[in-house]
């Protein structure tokens, strides 16, 4: 099902399929274009619903731009497909944008479990593939020249993350409760984040593990509190380390907070309440960014979704764009039988992309696929993220 490019949308669900839109602008005849087809997952079911519900109206928000201009003066199709978060819908439906939907590029999928089996099915069917999410290192790199990451991976984020929370904070030892089951946030708290705080002469005084779905988390904080820790580190996403940290303060610990990317959500601070108050995270948005054009934009997301902009709706929002801008410069004829051409157009495209203007800043890509944007330290504070200089 295609969600075309419209000032209006209508919702449908179907198995496997997160949208539906075919909607004609009022009292316009519809021109003789091509479409030009791009593939979008997201989780709008599932575990990470709650991101692709966001990501969802940051999608719209690029549509209705482009159904301004079109790309090239073509009426765009956006091929949407809802995954779930689960690998194996991953899998069939990149497949099924590449063979039976014939899309130019894919943006998605959301998770990182998600794009190592999706990221070698695009690079061996020769289709530029974009995650504007996923933040587990090296996904990009094993996958090129054909794979992209417009997001920070986490270890771009996590020296800098704890650099800033170091200075505020200067503790000697942590407990880091890891979410073993999620890729992301299992490399982070037993790879990236140990080997950052070793480098800063923080002693992790154990590794605690726990898994997404779990709802009761006592076992798992008495332990880290009969370490007596001098802060508490978190590797996980929104809904889990927002409970983890209601059950550490319930339990009466009151050592500092630090989180994992995942946790930088807005939903997040729904879900701790006010024990989340005091945690810092890193995020390479930040919704209350004085820039005019972030602000404008943050506004106007907020409008429609009725929450704050997060990080994953405002970079679904940038790859969109930074898409449209690669298929404009890039000579892509948009012919059926230049498909293959028109994908590599567009992956060289991507591979020279540097500075490229966006709302969470400018867009450069390194040689690994990965974006290179500046991260903003943040901490939790009445409901609200606020930023954090270093």
């Amino acid at each position: 099902m295609r969600l075309t490019s419209a000032a209006w949308f209508t919702r449908a669900r179907w198995p496997g399929v997160a949208l539906l839109a075919a909607v004609a602008v009022a009292g316009a005849a519809a021109p003789a274009w091509a479409d030009v087809k791009i593939g979008i997952l997201m989780p709008l079911s599932g575990k990470g619903a709650s991101y692709g519900q966001h990501q969802e109206t940051a999608v719209q928000m690029a549509l209705e731009e482009l159904q301004k201009t079109g790309i090239k003066g073509e009426k765009v199709n956006a091929v949407v497909y809802d995954t779930r978060g689960e690998n194996s819908e991953a899998i069939n439906l990149t497949r099924k944008l590449i063979s039976n939907d014939k899309v130019l590029a894919i943006i998605g999928p959301f998770f990182s479990a998600e794009c190592e089996v999706a990221f070698p099915i695009a690079a061996q069917n020769k289709t530029p593939i974009i995650t504007a999410s996923s933040a587990k290192p090296g996904i990009a790199a094993k996958n090129r020249p054909w794979a992209f990451r417009n997001a920070l991976s986490s270890d771009q984020m996590n020296g800098y993350l704890l650099d800033v929370w170091l200075k505020r904070i200067p503790v000697k030892s942590v407990v880091i409760l890891t979410d073993v089951k999620d890729a992301f946030t299992k490399v982070d708290g037993t790879v990236v984040f140990p080997a950052e705080l070793k480098r800063r002469n923080v002693q992790v005084l154990d590794n605690i593990s726990y898994q997404t779905g779990d709802i009761d988390y006592s076992a798992q904080v008495t332990k880290a509190k009969g370490l007596n820790p001098e802060g508490i580190l978190i590797a996980g996403l929104y809904n889990e380390g927002g409970n983890v940290v209601r059950e550490i303060r319930k339990q009466g610990m009151t050592q500092p907070i630090v989180g994992a990317l995942g946790m930088s959500e807005t939903k997040f601070l729904d879900i701790a309440g006010p024990a989340g108050d005091g945690t810092t995270v890193v995020n390479p948005f930040w919704p209350d960014d004085p820039d005019p054009k972030v602000h404008a934009w943050a506004v106007e997301y907020e409008k429609r979704a009725k929450a704050v902009a997060g990080n994953t709706a405002v970079l679904m929002y940038d790859t969109i764009m930074l898409t449209k801008t690669c298929i404009e410069k890039s000579g892509v004829t948009n012919k059926p039988e230049d498909l293959a051409a028109d994908r590599e157009r567009i992956k060289d495209c991507l591979s020279q992309v540097k500075d490229v203007p966006g709302i969470a800043g400018p867009m450069t890509f390194n040689a690994d696929g990965d974006a290179q944007l500046p991260p903003t330290v943040l901490v939790a504070k009445g409901g609200k993220w606020e930023s954090v200089k270093k």
